[in-house]
């Protein structure tokens, strides 16, 4: 069963193509990557599927469901660089990250995005708002003190989930990085996703750290029946943890198949080496 199906999407900044006519398609319980050089549009594939990007072209569906569709207009008709235009015209959605969280989806950031003023738990807690049903009147006569006990509850419990529950007092930017990056992920978790995205969980880990982190990753899969989309650059990572992978250079899909195929894939390699394949 897809979860996520990306579909012809192009991400243009004015003559800029960052991503070009890129489809995917991700099942439900799986661990997908994308790959590629640095530069290769990965993060901005993330910000399409995520509503911090309206692609210029092509649509996004989680589980069958759209959560972006565009077309290009005005001057971007103009150099635009996608295909089937005309199969999105009319269908503009305009979702918000907030609402593309509210349905399932969260994310961590490739550059740590946490609420430097607040502890660890605070972090947290602010993501099981998302659920909330109380309203300003409710809160402002604290009727809804159940519902907010529950959401502490739950936040401490995202905390014990990583390994951070003994710093949930802490101001969150005092965390080391490898805590940082996990208390990201307890606030992720703490929306109750169905797919999760990683930007770079392994960045700054050293190799003990990264082994570490994937044990995790797997771990939390399979404990909220999650299906895990992420961005990474440590190879041993990727090639350990994932079903499958996707690797993009200059905004194009340029493989996909199962870490074994992707090994040994001469595309893949000459990407990475920085020279053209023969």
């Amino acid at each position: 069963m897809s979860v996520l199906r990306v579909e012809n999407i192009t991400m243009q900044f004015g003559g800029v193509v960052a991503i070009n006519n890129l489809s995917m398609e991700i099942n439900k319980g799986e661990i997908v990557a994308l790959i590629g050089p640095n530069g290769a549009g990965k993060t901005t594939a993330f910000n399409c599927i995520t509503g911090v990007y309206e692609p210029t072209n092509g649509a996004d569906y989680f589980n069958d469901s759209p959560i972006a569709i565009n077309h290009p207009t005005g001057k971007m008709a103009k150099t635009y660089a996608g295909i089937n235009a005309d199969q999105y015209v009319g269908k503009h959605l305009h979702m918000t990250p907030d609402k593309i969280t509210k349905l399932g989806i969260a994310r961590t950031f490739q550059n740590i995005r946490l609420f430097k003023s607040m502890t660890a738990f605070e972090n947290v807690l602010i993501g099981t708002h998302l659920r909330r049903t109380s309203n300003p009147f409710s809160a402002t006569f604290r009727l809804n003190m159940r519902e907010e006990k529950k959401l502490r509850a739950h936040a401490m419990d995202m905390l014990e989930v990583v390994g951070l529950a003994d710093l949930a007092d802490e101001k969150a930017t005092s965390l080391p990085y490898g805590k940082q990056r996990r208390l990201e992920i307890a606030r992720a978790l703490a929306t109750d996703p169905k797919l999760l995205l990683l930007d770079e969980p392994a960045a700054g880990m050293n190799p003990q750290e990264t082994d570490d982190l994937g044990v995790f990753i797997r771990d939390i899969k399979d404990r909220f029946d999650l299906t895990v989309f992420l961005i990474e650059h440590h190879m041993n990572l990727v090639m350990d943890i994932s079903d499958r992978i996707y690797v993009i250079d200059f905004g194009k899909q340029i493989a996909e198949g199962v870490p074994a195929e992707i090994r040994d894939n001469p595309a893949v390699i000459a990407a990475y080496l920085g020279v053209d394949e023969e």
